[in-house]
């Protein structure tokens, strides 16, 4: 991001903040701009974050948008390109961790129409979703016997680049909160002796009628205990200054809900890295079927930090202990 575009996205959070919390638009922005500097935090770390309320010394235990880039360069430095491609298209990524994703799917620039319409016989509800998408934009529910013209749906796909998958059956713990399916994000880390590191997670929740728990389209995030799989505070979303005790679709109270099957998501996430040993710092993506763990995506290059540090406890420690060693 340019610095031009940088000022202009510091400026309308500053004017955010004031209309939400009082103060002066010219204090924030030259506060942000102070924390961009010193400490490489964006104008989303510096809006979910808080760091408004937060001193010096308490900002500087936080992984912001530029000391988690530095992390990704330092500890993905041994990613193959092989790796880079399977992180960045669902299609490779379902088939390279197939042991992890049990859902049925389809790449439609490779099928027939036969077989699409073969895949939208056996289903009651299909997701596309972009094969290179992110932040979850693109991804559509779609109720088969709604479709009107399947050979025209075929062909925006095929054209799009779209993947067709069945509809995940999470959980019914998670059902309760929201009928999007609402996942699990565990960030991982690799230290220089090889051991494994979890460095944060969250619940991520979709807001009301969405189609998927993004963050950055709607979602509200919930803070997750790593020990016990416990929602360990209330959630936030990146548009408000706002706490959510309840989820404002289905009013479930999260404080203290628990993630079912908590030691099988850990043990997945363990798994996931052993199967792709040259990737150093990654966040995964989970979801929690009856029959237990279901893997999504793995993110790499922008793991995320906001929504894994929505406890109040800053990881960037946990980050630099990783680090040590690292050339």
């Amino acid at each position: 991001m340019s610095r031009w575009n940088t000022g202009k996205k510091t400026y309308q959070m500053a004017k955010s903040l004031r209309r939400q919390r009082g103060g002066f638009t010219a204090v924030y922005l030259m506060d942000a701009l102070r924390c961009g500097y010193r400490h490489q935090a964006s104008p989303e770390n510096y809006f979910v974050l808080r760091f408004y309320e937060l001193d010096e010394r308490e900002r500087g235990t936080y992984l912001t948008s530029g000391r988690s880039s530095m992390a990704d360069r330092r500890l993905n430095r041994f990613m193959t390109k092989k790796n880079n491609q399977i992180l960045a298209s669902k299609h490779l990524f379902y088939r390279h961790f197939s042991d992890f994703v049990r859902r049925e799917s389809l790449y439609v620039p490779e099928v027939s129409l036969t077989e699409f319409l073969n895949f939208l016989e056996a289903h009651e509800t299909v997701v596309l979703k972009p094969d290179r998408g992110l932040m979850g934009h693109g991804i559509e529910k779609v109720q088969t016997k709604e479709i009107e013209d399947k050979k025209e749906l075929y062909e925006r796909c095929r054209d799009g680049g779209l993947l067709i998958e069945e509809k995940i059956r999470q959980h019914e713990e998670l059902e309760k909160i929201s009928s999007c399916v609402n996942s699990i994000r565990i960030n991982a880390a690799r230290d220089s002796k090889g051991k494994i590191r979890l460095i944060g997670a969250c619940l991520k929740c979709g807001a009301e009628e969405a189609a998927a728990d993004n963050f950055h389209s709607g979602g509200i995030a919930y803070p997750l205990d790593l020990k016990t799989g416990t929602v360990a505070g209330p959630g936030r979303n990146n548009k408000e200054i706002r706490d959510y005790e309840r989820h404002p679709g289905s009013l479930v109270y999260m404080p203290g809900f628990t993630v079912p099957c908590w030691d099988a998501v850990i043990a997945c996430v363990t798994q996931a890295m052993e199967h792709m040993p040259k990737v150093g710092y990654i966040g995964w993506d989970i979801a929690v079927t009856p029959e237990g763990p279901e893997m999504i995506e793995g993110n790499c290059h922008w793991p995320g930090g906001n929504i894994i540090q929505l406890d109040g406890i800053g990881k960037y420690p946990l980050i630099q202990e990783c680090l040590e060693g690292v050339e």
